[in-house]
């Protein structure tokens, strides 16, 4: 019996233990929610386009040989300034040294020859002079020959009187070929001529003729051209019985004077040379090795001068002004800003990976000793900027239809209630409550929510820059807006049906709102 007893008594307070516990751990627990503000304050607002870049100097100068051979002197490094003029490296120039010094030679002998001949005669020049004149003129007597004849050709009652008498030839020859046939003696060649010479008549008649005039005066005028040029060098001849050699000689000095200076260049081209006042922004050459096209030492005139170059996407290169402020910053040094101003924007865009993007070009304001080309650096263009405006964070600006307002929190006086959802049955009593207070929903089973209370405030915006938002009106600065809620509960998740209780619905769906806050806006 005493055993019996005390098994009754052990399960008795395990059905009261766990009656307990399953109507702790299902009851309804109530939700704490309060109101995450912030104060409208006044500030700056910024709307920025962001992008990487590349520093770069403003004018980069590549300078390298303009032809192959050794470096044997090399008169700069890194960083040095250098003067215009100034020989900054230089090949084997020994080969290109002989060749001035031959052409040199070549350009002496033309100016001897020119001497020696003015003291000659050479009859031979003249008689070929005479010669041409008297060829150039028998060439004009044949032109104006054929030009009278293709004149009387292409007059068009002779052309027409052609075709007549050619239609008529073929006629009879189309007769005679048929009588032929009956005797079985028939040949069509007499045809075949005859319709020949009409099908030549007709092209006559139809432009042929009027073509082989317009040649005729053509080689007519060339003839009288050609004759023109022989009496005027024959005019030369006659004028003395050099002038034709010392032409010649003179010719052959100059074609002198073009090698001489064609072999100096060469030799100039053996030197780097720099062609302003500059600095060396690289020259990667070493002594004795072969120059090519890669051997370049490259300077600019504006070393205290940088510009930042950005690749822009398209959705947002219309934004983009010559003029706009830039603020540029490095990864290595993100709290140190350098102010540019867009100098540039490229007309062509480029693709890469379908991806098309427009190459921006920022100017440095002021020298600085934190950039240094060849950089990768941040930059934001600035698309438009006010100052020393009343600003809330974005977060707390809502949209309801076609109103933008913020949510603040209720004063003491406003109805506890007061901007529940449509059709959402509130289950809080109106009172009075302080900012912050919330609502104590019940229901059956299921968990309740409470909501923090807030009134929906109108405003009317300015510029966003995704971080703040620009009050224009409907705020004043120090008030508080709401830009989120915290919530903490004690209540454990509820079940589909406890264990007191045991009902079939989701509890935790039971009761939806409970809370008489009003809706927060998209």
């Amino acid at each position: 019996m005493n055993k019996k007893w005390v098994t009754i008594g052990v399960l008795g307070v395990l059905v009261l233990g766990g009656g307990y516990w399953g109507y702790k751990h299902f009851t309804t627990k109530p939700v704490v929610a309060t109101n995450i503000t912030a104060k409208a304050k006044m500030g700056n607002v910024s709307k920025v386009i962001t992008a990487t870049g590349t520093v770069n100097f403003p004018h980069s100068i590549p300078l390298t040989f303009k032809q192959a051979g050794q470096i044997v002197a090399l008169n700069v490094k890194t960083g040095d300034s250098v003067k215009a003029g100034q020989v900054l490296a230089k090949t084997d120039d020994t080969s290109l040294q002989e060749t001035v010094a031959q052409q040199q030679a070549s350009l002496t002998s033309a100016q001897a020859k020119l001497v020696s001949d003015k003291e000659a005669f050479n009859t031979q020049t003249l008689a070929a002079a005479q010669s041409a004149v008297a060829q150039a003129q028998q060439g004009v007597a044949t032109a104006q020959q054929g030009l009278t004849t293709a004149q009387q050709n292409a007059d068009p009652n002779y052309l027409a009187n052609q075709v007549s008498l050619a239609k008529a030839a073929v006629l009879q020859a189309s007769n005679d070929y048929a009588k032929a046939q009956q005797t079985g003696t028939a040949s069509s060649t007499a045809l075949a001529q005859a319709q020949t010479a009409l099908t030549t008549a007709q092209n006559a008649q139809n432009g042929g003729a009027a073509q082989a005039l317009i040649a005729a005066q053509a080689q007519c005028t060339s003839a009288q051209a050609s004759l023109k040029s022989a009496q005027a060098q024959l005019a030369l001849q006659e004028q003395g019985p050099t002038q034709s050699v010392i032409a010649s000689d003179e010719a052959g000095i100059t074609t002198a004077q073009v090698q001489l200076a064609s072999a100096q260049q060469a030799l100039a081209n053996a030197e780097i040379i720099a062609p302003v006042d500059a600095v060396i922004v690289s020259a990667p050459l070493q002594l004795g090795q072969q120059s090519d096209a890669t051997s370049i030492i490259t300077i600019t005139p504006e070393a205290n001068k940088l510009e930042v170059d950005a690749s822009i996407a398209q959705s947002d290169i219309a934004q983009v002004k010559l003029g706009q402020k830039v603020d540029i910053t490095l990864d290595s040094n993100p709290n140190q800003h350098i102010n540019g101003t867009v100098s540039l924007i490229a007309l062509q865009g480029t693709i890469v990976s379908n991806v098309t993007t427009y190459l921006v070009t920022c100017t440095v304001d002021q020298p600085t000793d934190i950039l240094r080309a060849g950089m990768n650096a941040n930059v934001s263009v600035i698309i438009a900027e006010v100052d020393n405006v009343l600003t809330v964070p974005s977060e707390a600006v809502k949209t309801r239809g076609t109103r933008t307002g913020v949510m603040v929190p209720m004063t003491a006086s406003t109805n506890a209630g007061q901007g529940a959802p449509a059709g959402q049955k509130s289950t809080q009593a109106n009172s009075s409550t302080n900012a912050g207070s919330t609502n104590a929903g019940t229901a059956k089973t299921g968990t309740a929510k409470a909501t923090p209370t807030g009134q929906y405030i109108p405003v009317v915006v300015g510029l966003d820059d995704g971080t703040n938002v620009e009050i224009k009106s409907g705020l004043t600065e120090g008030q508080d807006v709401i830009i989120g809620t915290r919530s903490s509960s004690t209540a454990a998740k509820a079940s589909s049906g406890s264990i007191l209780g045991g009902g079939g619905g989701n509890p935790a769906r039971a009761l939806s709102g409970g809370g008489g806050g009003g809706p927060r806006g998209n």
